[in-house]
């Protein structure tokens, strides 16, 4: 008896499910409806499709974006499938080759070599999302999860708070929103004013917005990315931030859907990386700074969480986890260190007591003032292009 071994996923056999998806733009099929920038079937079944999108129809395509995931997961064979909007251009379905000229391509293969020269910002139409009043937006970003980026982001806003900035923090970690623990608002429920627009919770001088605030605090958010941006969108644009110099992004850990869509769709002024001095954390660094270079977003350093330990008896100093990694590695990337923070008790106690540690005067506060002083000199050196458009090749 002869058993037919079952061929595997096929990129062909993807394009053909996909023409059971009505493009809602111009009514055909997807693949003659020129949407599909890219599709890539790897031996293990796991699908990528790129989509060519439009600032003009971004609701539309998030509807289609889902189609198209739901339709490819439900072939035989299929593994991890994953669907990006890639561009976000005034005619949707235009062909790549009519693209207009300021359209920024990013090649495959794009190294980090510190020879390599810095990408130029992309010259593109108005970024698609803006907030009334918020002067700068910056992304508290790490490629890891586990090296303190929360912590690092509430602190460092407390501390542009002291120099006088007016300043608002959204946690946009919506699968696991900690910034009414570490605040001390657990309990608050944010109002609507006359507009409709949610107020934000004010704690320690700054204004406050997390999914947290809306949402049980012990359900998981089972979410797919179209679900998660339309959240991030609501809880910026929905919001009546008032005038701000600085909103902080907490961001959720990673590379992926949201952290793209985000530098997509918003005017980042600027992003700061988190990281541990050990060189697993610092291996994912690279690639969180090669995706911001690649958006065109201004990396305006690294943090170094957790740099050493300090012995409160004899001051002897520790490196548990490696020491000057992320120094090493941002002068290998020719980016700034804004600052170490070492490993210290108060940090943890004051994220775990809603009383952050920088509010106490103490050498913690020095070191995320400074953080703060050197953020803002290479924030001040910036000049902030529009958000880009990006196309996968």
């Amino acid at each position: 008896m002869r058993f037919l071994k079952s061929k595997p996923l096929s990129a062909k056999s993807v394009e053909s499910a996909l023409r059971t998806v009505v493009d809602p733009v111009s009514g055909k099929p997807l693949p003659d409806a020129g949407r599909i920038e890219s599709l890539m079937v790897s031996p293990a079944g796991d699908v990528v499709v790129a989509l060519f999108g439009s600032a003009a129809t971004q609701d539309a395509d998030e509807r289609l974006r889902y189609e198209v995931e739901q339709t490819v997961s439900k072939l035989p064979k299929v593994g991890k499938v994953s669907v990006i909007l890639t561009a976000h251009a005034d005619k949707p379905g235009a062909s790549a080759s009519l693209k207009a000229p300021d359209v920024r391509r990013v090649e495959k293969g794009d190294g980090l070599a510190s020879e390599r020269p810095r990408p130029a910002p992309a010259q593109s139409a108005a970024p698609a999302l803006e907030i009334p009043g918020v002067q700068n937006i910056i992304a508290v970003a790490s490629a890891k999860g586990g090296v303190g980026k929360s912590t690092l982001a509430i602190n460092l806003a407390i501390a542009l708070a002291e120099r006088g900035l007016k300043v608002g923090v959204l946690d946009a970690d919506v699968y696991g929103p900690s910034l009414p623990t570490m605040t001390g608002t657990v309990q608050a429920s944010p109002e609507a004013n006359a507009e409709g627009k949610l107020i934000p919770v004010e704690a320690f001088g700054l204004k406050l917005m997390s999914i947290g605030y809306v949402s049980d605090q012990d359900a998981p958010m089972i979410w797919r990315g179209p679900v998660v941006m339309s959240a991030l969108t609501q809880m910026m644009k929905d919001v009546a931030w008032g005038e701000l110099d600085l909103l902080i992004l907490d961001t959720p850990p990673g590379t992926g859907d949201v952290q793209l869509t985000l530098a997509q769709r918003i005017q980042l002024a600027g992003a700061i990386i988190v990281s541990t001095p050990q060189e697993v954390a610092l291996a994912d660094v690279r690639r969180g700074v090669a995706m911001f270079e690649k958006t065109g977003v201004p990396v305006l350093g690294i943090v170094e969480n957790m740099a050493w330990f300090e012995d409160p008896v004899s001051g002897n100093r520790t490196y548990l986890f490696g020491e000057g990694g992320a120094r090493q590695l941002a002068e290998k990337l020719e980016i700034s260190v804004l600052g170490e923070v070492p490993l210290i008790q108060g940090i943890r106690e004051g994220g775990d007591s809603g009383q952050p540690a920088s509010l106490a005067s103490n050498p913690v506060r020095d070191i995320y003032l400074g953080i703060a002083d050197c953020m803002l000199s290479e924030l001040s050196a910036q000049t902030l292009p529009p958000a880009p458009e990006i196309i996968f090749e």
